[in-house]
């Protein structure tokens, strides 16, 4: 849909963001470089994976990754860029059970955002 969105001008610019989930990594144990290093180096091959697809289109877009609580990140993004008029996120299709004991990230950001939130499905 974002790669639709530039090509017919909607979009100005594009920003691909990825939060990898690194809360799991136990910073104080011996190995855990090695696990926040797989983690960042799959983070950046999803995002290559993707960005082949805008430059496909003939469309530039600029890459970001970070470790930690996925919302929060993102909307700390938006705020202290300040050059995004709308935020594109996936939902992972949660049910309400799951939402409300795991949390919904497109749920929180569209909820805490000072832009438009676009959730795609």
């Amino acid at each position: 849909m974002a790669v639709k969105m530039a090509k017919a001008s909607i979009i100005g610019s594009v920003v691909l963001f990825n939060v990898y989930d690194s809360s799991k990594v136990d910073i104080t144990k011996l190995h855990s470089a090695e696990k926040l290093d797989k983690l960042r180096a799959a983070s950046m091959e999803l995002l290559q994976s993707y960005e082949k697809l805008f430059k496909a289109e003939g469309i530039s877009c600029q890459l970001k990754k970070a470790g930690g609580q996925p919302a929060q990140l993102i909307l700390d993004l938006i705020e202290n860029s300040g050059d995004f008029d709308l935020v594109m996120i996936g939902s992972r299709r949660l049910n309400k059970f799951q939402e409300f004991t795991m949390g919904s990230v497109s749920d929180k950001v569209t909820r805490l955002a000072k832009v438009p939130v676009l959730i795609v499905k």
